[in-house]
């Protein structure tokens, strides 16, 4: 098992940030040619439920106000001059893709509303306006988005979360299993999205080795020829199958904190000569080889990796990754 980081409960407060605050009053932005129209739903929105309400004229002016400020949800007309709703809803998707965004239709336009939902709008309003339409739509709009930061609200203040996985030797399980170690790195404050990938990477080629190696045990170096390949996997799929071998287990370990996060995996498998990676990191002659490329990766985007002496466990450490601070132009 992993040993638990001792934290002493006084001293959480000193360390850690205060429990993050809750969401402001929504933001909404209100995106239409018509002045009369924005005004009439900047009223409306302000009515029901005290939002703060933003406008803009097209499409090019409502991108620039997203870019300087954040929103919880946009309203939208599709056609526009500048830049309409559709090219904004395009652009959208790839700059800003947790902000919902509902379109304006008529009740005749059933079609264009559902080609706005295929471009990925959230939902749509219909004129003339109903009120308990656009409650309805945004109040849903923004419960949605807001139910999706929890973890990046709430992971700042995990104090330490230990995992243990005893998975069989299938293709399935290690994958399902790569996807539950990961899935916390970036709202804990590990790393970003990039280096979120790169542990899914190391994990994936640790399990892999554990898996065909240990578990299966067939040998690395069938895989160094064209004909030992085919024979390598041929082995593989035929053990996957055996009782003898579908009955073991690689057992992962996992200690997520603030600081760092560690991985240990473990096979039932003889293990083998395992390199000092502290002494010496892999240095392979020929980088077309498959045999010794995982642990190429593993040292490359890991922050420490070592085996055990008996070179059936291998553990890697990734520590929190240090970001400049920048000052944020959204406010």
């Amino acid at each position: 098992m992993l040993l638990a980081k001792q934290v002493d409960p006084a001293t959480i407060y000193e360390t850690r940030p205060v429990f993050p605050r809750g969401p402001e009053v929504p933001k909404i932005l209100i995106v239409d040619d018509e002045e009369d129209i924005r005004k009439l739903l900047a009223t409306a929105l302000t009515t029901i439920n005290g939002y703060v309400v933003d406008t803009a004229e097209d499409g090019r002016d409502a991108l620039q106000k997203m870019r300087q400020r954040r929103f919880d949800a946009v309203i939208t007309d599709l056609r526009m001059p500048e830049m309409d709703g559709t090219r904004l809803l395009d652009i959208s998707r790839n700059e800003f893709p947790d902000i919902p965004i509902i379109v304006i239709t008529g009740f005749a336009r059933l079609e264009t509303a559902i080609e706005a939902l295929q471009l990925g709008a959230s939902n749509f309003i219909t004129k003339p306006f109903r009120i308990p339409e656009i409650k309805d739509v945004i109040e849903k709009a923004i419960q949605r988005k807001r139910d999706h930061e929890i973890p990046r609200r709430t992971l700042p203040c995990l104090v330490e979360e230990n995992l243990v996985f005893h998975i069989p030797p299938t293709m399935e399980a290690k994958s399902g299993v790569i996807h539950y170690l990961t899935e916390k790195l970036v709202g804990a404050g590990i790393c970003d999205e990039s280096g979120k990938y790169f542990v899914s990477v190391s994990l994936d080629e640790a399990l892999t080795n554990s898996l065909f190696y240990g578990c299966l045990e067939v040998s690395s170096n069938l895989r160094e020829t064209e004909e030992g390949n085919e024979e390598f996997n041929r082995l593989v799929h035929e053990r996957m199958e055996m009782p003898e071998y579908r009955q073991r287990a690689i057992t992962v370990e996992m200690c997520l904190n603030p600081d760092e996060v560690v991985y240990r995996i473990t096979d039932p498998g003889p293990g083998f000569d395992a390199p000092d990676l502290s002494v010496t990191l892999p240095e392979p002659s020929d980088l077309s080889s498959l045999h010794g490329r995982g642990l190429l990766l593993m040292t490359c985007f890991m922050d420490e990796v070592y085996y055990n002496d008996s070179g059936n466990q291998i553990t890697l450490v990734k520590k929190k990754q240090r970001q400049e601070e920048h000052p944020d132009a959204s406010e």
